[in-house]
């Protein structure tokens, strides 16, 4: 049954650390998750911007279209003048077409305003490209790093992985799939160590009774609260490679002298 116990205890070492490896694995780095930010961020710049362009060129073609409209009104007020021979409608015409100039020259004024700003936005989304273009670089040399620790990662759980088969077979097979079980209920975590009473696992008190036969460690015992199989910590110092020399020395001792 110590045997057992043992192979446990490294068999849960090495779960641990595959647990571990497969979480590094999953989390992203911080450098990989920065750039992408900042690169889903350039890129809605460049989509407001472009948004702007496309509103400013819509607003141009009207009023070169509104433009259009009022020269050939224009043209035909001035043909008119040459046929009007009443003064008042004369006067009338005159003064359509010094409306219809006065508008136009507004006209072209916005549209000169228009052009010279997206003469402007479209340097600026140049500058915005070029950048995209360089977070983008940067995105691909980080995810290039990312994949290459996922790799190494995935090298170190096969190696780590051939171990706890190694270990795995040398476990009763009843044993192991009650460990399996309990693992996957308890976030990985399905054998703790006991010192002073105390469970690893759940952090509380165990029975004295049931203390005393851990302490003797002659069966597999299960944590009354948490479910975890338990074992006695300072029978396995030297594996555990963790427990202080004497300590949980006087509760033990007192523990192992109570009443059964």
């Amino acid at each position: 049954m110590r045997e057992d116990i043992a192979n446990l205890i490294k068999l849960q070492k090495v779960d641990l650390e595959i647990l571990a490896l497969d979480r590094e694995k999953e989390n992203c780095p911080e450098s990989l998750l920065a750039v992408e930010k900042d690169l889903a961020a350039k890129k809605e710049e460049i989509m407001k911007l472009e948004k702007e362009i496309e509103e400013l060129k819509y607003k141009k073609r009207s009023y070169e279209d509104e433009l259009e409209q009022e020269y050939q009104r224009l043209r035909k007020s001035q043909n008119r003048l040459m046929e009007v021979k009443a003064q008042r409608e004369y006067q009338a015409l005159l003064k359509e077409i010094e409306e219809i100039k006065k508008a136009n020259k507004l006209r072209e004024e916005e549209i000169i305003n228009i052009m010279d700003r997206l003469e402007k936005l479209n340097a600026e989304k140049e500058q915005l490209v070029e950048e995209l273009h360089e977070l983008e670089t940067k995105v691909a040399e980080e995810r290039a790093k990312y994949e290459a620790k996922r790799e190494q990662l995935d090298e170190q759980r096969r190696v780590i992985w051939e171990e706890r088969e190694s270990i795995a077979k040398n476990i009763p097979t009843s044993l192991l799939k009650r460990y399996e079980f309990i693992k996957t209920r308890r976030n990985g975590l399905a054998v703790v160590g006991v010192i002073n009473a105390i469970c690893d696992g759940c952090h509380m008190n165990i029975p004295p009774q049931l203390y005393n036969e851990l302490i003797r460690d002659d069966q597999v015992h299960e944590c009354p609260i948490c479910q975890r199989i338990i074992f006695y910590k300072k029978a396995y110092a030297e594996l555990l490679g963790e427990l202080p020399e004497g300590e949980g020395e006087k509760e033990d001792q007192a523990q192992a002298s109570s009443p059964k």
